[in-house]
């Protein structure tokens, strides 16, 4: 299990891809979600997947991102942001790699590797009661700070040149490097909105 801390716009999500990309799991599949575009209700049911009937609109079984990551990887974005509930549900899974759908009986064992990633400090939401310690400690076995750009001073250069030559291929300009004034002008940005900024 993968926890991957840093501010927003640092390239977490393509973090997740590179560890997914380059271990065994790579044929199988890498689902993410975004935990803080789901409210509590939908984001249990997105997990573990619900029964049919179990609440109103479940007209048929579904299975969750777990069961469909089941061999791969399972990428949860912003996990600072799930609710006590969830934690609980979550820590569960991490601690029996099984589940049981919502409005279900059956435990459905899967084997997936986690990746979370957040730009909470998880350690002050620890001790201000919202969020479990046992659970921290179950995401963290690998822990990777991803820096923010400005302290990342030559990659600015590599992603600068990188999405230049994307853009001009998608819209087809002969335009082949960026002048040594537009770099010292680049590297002299703070960059608050991080590789999305850039």
């Amino acid at each position: 299990t993968v926890l991957l801390l840093g501010p927003s716009g640092t390239g977490k999500e393509l973090f997740a891809q590179a560890i997914h990309q380059n271990s065994a799991r790579k044929n199988k599949p890498f689902i993410k979600v975004a935990c803080a575009a789901l409210p509590e209700s939908l984001l249990e049911s997105e997990l573990f997947g619900h029964e049919k009937g179990s609440f109103t609109g479940a007209i048929a079984n579904r299975e969750g991102r777990f069961e469909a990551a089941n061999g791969g990887t399972l990428f949860l974005d912003e996990i600072g942001d799930i609710s006590l509930a969830v934690q609980v549900k979550l820590l569960r899974f991490l601690e029996e790699r099984e589940l049981e759908r919502v409005g279900g009986n059956r435990t459905i064992k899967v084997d997936v590797r986690i990746v979370t990633a957040t730009h909470r400090d998880l350690r002050r939401r620890v001790k201000e009661g919202q969020f479990r310690e046992d659970l921290y400690y179950r995401l963290n076995v690998i822990e990777v700070q991803i820096p923010p750009l400005r302290e990342r001073g030559t990659d600015i250069t590599l992603l600068a040149q990188h999405f230049l030559k994307r853009f001009a291929k998608v819209n087809h300009k002969e335009v082949n490097r960026l002048s040594d004034d537009a770099i010292a002008l680049l590297q002299r940005h703070d960059w608050p909105g991080n590789v999305r900024e850039l």
